[in-house]
């Protein structure tokens, strides 16, 4: 994924096609995590890296589902199965070090 310099709320509030897209992958991220509901609102709003981890979490599960519906390519499922994997620990783990999460 392309990574640009800007990192304040203003980013996600650009174009509107990407301020939807970062929204719709927020969602997906706090539907499989909701215990950091507070600090991924946090981070989204100020951290583009984060943005880009949510985009790049988005981009696997949307890619599965329709994978889940398509014959065949098992083999790509279990990839994409793979790499949602390691997105979901980085999100974690970015969450853990740049947010301020509630157990």
């Amino acid at each position: 994924m392309t990574h640009s310099d800007d990192t304040g709320p203003s980013s996600k509030r650009g174009p509107g096609a990407s301020a939807l897209t970062h929204e719709r992958a927020l969602q997906l991220v706090q539907q499989r995590f909701p215990r950091i509901q507070g600090a991924s609102l946090q981070l989204l709003d100020k951290q583009e890296a984060f943005r880009d981890l949510c985009d790049e979490y988005a981009a696997c599960t949307e890619a599965l589902e329709r994978l889940a519906d398509a014959e065949g390519d098992e083999a790509l499922r279990k990839e994409y199965s793979a790499l949602r994997l390691r997105v979901e620990g980085e999100l974690l783990r970015y969450v853990a070090e740049n947010g301020d999460v509630r157990h």
